[in-house]
């Protein structure tokens, strides 16, 4: 009978101590290729690389500077005080040793920047080995203070939860979760999900910031195993591009805060903003509950409107503003153009005013009959059962007080 060493041998399986190193391990160290150097703690040591970025530094179409105005951004994401003070923001972005953040995942490089008065000072620190995490934990909470705030890209969803799994493993006590946070994908949906095919931060990079990186870069996918390459053979020249990517990714980051803060704060000048920028725009203001500044900002661009999406957009939220403010006749007027332009749900506002204030239910039926076509017709909002069950069960009530009205 066949041993089982004999059938592993038959599948391919070899002794350890047969196999040898699969490449000779690099002469040249990781902190000179990235131009770093080897930092040192109590807890071992690691990599740390500092770069110094002026405050006229251009990245894409966006220069950084010191002087922008953050309370309506900090309002988005709820951040208190409204204007905490600019240093108080870190930057911050991981790449990781696996791409699904499970327990077993951990960061090799975390990249943070801070802006100052001389600049932006952007700290990458890197470990040759996971032995080195430890130290480079200990070092970066070290760095922090419990008045910082967050600013990342998908951060609150991966790379704060991930560091902090991985500050419980080495049993370091920071609890980063408490941390307040700016995660600039949220706001980003908010701002271009309809008008960007995605929002990742290399489409918002090419079509927002106007930024294309150059052949240093490498894809994301990649990385992981860029670095156990690395561990591997110890050569280090891929890894010279995955500290170039992250570098990138934090300076995309803080012009993206930048342009998105001048966004929502007006000082940008309204004929360079698109019109689709600026509905998303006084969406923003209107969930903040700042009515008023929502509807100046769609009476503004509604001369500038190029389609008739644009138009409803703006007509229908017209509508709802004035409704708001409890004057019907105002919105009734938008609601109009917005129906008549195929909007279900300014029809179903039309509806309900000419059922319950007017009294005219021939007209409320109407209405009705051309919110249900819209609803079918729609391409991008499809009608949901909900709304057809509601809109049904109104045509029934009207549709027998109109056959009672004397």
């Amino acid at each position: 009978m066949e041993s089982m060493a004999e059938r592993l041998k038959s599948l391919g399986f070899k002794k350890a101590v047969s196999i040898s190193p699969s490449t000779a391990k690099s002469d040249v160290k990781l902190e000179s290729a990235v131009d770093g150097k080897i930092i040192q703690n109590s807890l071992g040591e690691f990599v740390l690389k500092e770069t110094l970025y002026p405050m006229n530094h251009q990245h894409g179409v966006v220069t950084f500077h010191y002087d922008f105005h953050t309370e309506t951004i900090n309002r988005t994401a709820k951040i208190t005080p409204e204007s905490p003070s600019l240093e108080r923001l870190l930057f911050i972005d991981t790449e990781t040793s696996g791409l699904s953040g499970g327990t077993g995942t951990f960061a090799f490089l975390v990249g943070y920047g801070r802006f100052s008065s001389e600049g932006f000072l952007l700290t990458q620190l890197m470990i040759r080995d996971p032995g080195e995490e430890p130290a480079m934990l200990l070092h970066l909470i070290n760095q922090i203070n419990d008045k910082d705030i967050f600013v990342s890209f998908n951060g609150k969803s991966f790379d704060i939860p991930l560091l902090q799994n991985r500050l419980v493993l080495n049993r370091l006590p920071v609890k980063l979760r408490e941390f307040q946070h700016i995660d600039m994908l949220h706001i980003s949906r908010k701002l271009w999900k309809y008008s960007l095919e995605s929002c990742s931060l290399k489409t918002i990079e090419s079509a927002i910031l106007k930024f294309n990186r150059n052949s240093e870069d490498v894809p994301g996918w990649m990385i992981p195993d860029i670095y156990f390459a690395f561990l591997r053979t110890g050569d280090p020249s891929g890894l010279k591009e995955v500290v170039y990517h992250n570098a990138q990714d934090i300076l995309s980051l803080a012009a993206l805060f930048i342009h998105v803060s001048k966004l929502l704060a007006g000082t940008l000048s309204p004929s360079c903003v698109p019109v689709d920028d600026l509905i998303a725009i006084s969406r923003i203001y209107w969930d903040l509950g700042s009515y008023e500044v929502s509807q100046k900002i769609l009476k503004s661009i509604l001369p500038r409107t190029k389609t008739a999406e644009q138009r409803v957009m703006i007509n229908a939220s017209l509508g709802r503003f004035f409704k708001k403010m409890g004057h019907s006749n105002e919105a009734i007027q938008y609601w109009q153009e917005a129906a008549e332009n195929g909007d279900a749900a300014a029809c179903i506002e039309l509806a309900m005013y000419y059922e319950h204030s007017i009294k005219d239910y021939s007209t409320a039926l109407h209405w009705c009959e051309k919110g249900l076509q819209a609803s079918k017709n729609g391409d991008k909002n499809p009608a949901s059962s909900r709304f057809l069950i509601s809109t049904q069960k109104r045509m029934t009530r009207l549709q027998f007080k109109r056959s009672n009205h004397v």
